[in-house]
């Protein structure tokens, strides 16, 4: 079972919405919170460094998490700057950090600072190996997938695309590819995104723009029909992975068979190279 930690309103959003799966054993931390099994409320602080030095160490409460943990907040909030205390107590896990650029336009010059200090020290921590994983989304990215939002639930379309999107390419990881090539990434290749390809129109909607590139996987997903009778599947899959890797290093790919109707194509994209 995966361990999924909220820290903040969005990243405590987020680990509602994966409580609904059983694989998840879920915690938040968020000021306004009430106590309860897997909730550790904060208090609220003017000087950002209070959240830091003043808040109890969460070490006691995260002690009995063993395995994988996916820790998750977004960039701009105060209490962001409780993240590496959290992180300090989990660093016996494999940590994978699922962080949700804002928009930038949106944030004051405070929120901007912190956000961009966030951006800059997990990645860093990435790629010197503290963290196993850092996963970047854009909030303006998916909405321009998502064709546009409407206000009221503008936040939690988002955060609904994310969670269902990242929970698939769990359970494929997770489960035997009929076919597959992956490989190990190298030491180093920690930054990544993720996002769901258009098998029609052969379209890749990432939720974040990562430069320079160097690693894809691509999940492929059909039902049993599709498995069965399509005799020229695996050559046109084989086809599509060759032509990407014309233009990127390492290509990988699995062909899962499911239950589903509909045929679905995941993907993710790393590097090694600090976003700027």
């Amino acid at each position: 079972m995966t361990t999924v930690i909220g820290l903040g309103n969005a990243g405590c959003k987020i680990v509602d919405l994966f409580s609904q799966y059983p694989q998840y054993s879920c915690y938040k931390f968020d000021v306004g919170l009430k106590k309860g099994k897997g909730n550790f409320p904060l208090r609220t602080y003017e000087k950002l460094e209070d959240y830091e030095q003043k808040l109890p160490s969460p070490r006691s409460f995260l002690k009995g998490i063993t395995g994988d943990v996916l820790f998750v907040m977004a960039g701009g909030g105060k209490v962001s700057s409780y993240a590496l205390r959290i992180l300090e107590s989990l660093k016996k896990n494999q940590i994978t950090v699922l962080y949700i650029r804002p928009e930038l336009s949106l944030l004051n010059e405070t929120q901007s600072k912190l956000e961009s200090m966030s951006y800059g020290v997990f990645q860093q921590y990435a790629r010197s190996g503290l963290f196993y994983n850092l996963i970047l989304v854009s909030n303006s990215e998916i909405e321009r997938i998502l064709g546009g939002l409407p206000i009221r639930d503008y936040y939690n379309n988002i955060n609904e695309t994310i969670v269902s999107t990242l929970h698939m390419i769990n359970v494929y990881k997770n489960n035997d590819p009929l076919f597959n090539t992956f490989d190990q990434k190298p030491v180093g290749v920690r930054i990544s995104t993720f996002g769901i390809c258009d098998l029609e129109a052969g379209e890749e909607n990432l939720f974040f723009s990562l430069d320079n590139v160097s690693d894809m996987d691509y999940y492929y997903a059909y039902d049993k029909a599709e498995i069965e009778s399509n005799q020229s599947l695996l050559s046109d899959i084989k086809n599509n992975i060759n032509k990407k890797k014309e233009v990127i290093k390492r290509v990988t790919y699995g062909v899962y068979e499911t239950n589903y109707e509909q045929n679905y194509l995941y993907c993710i994209q790393s590097t090694s190279i600090i976003q700027q």
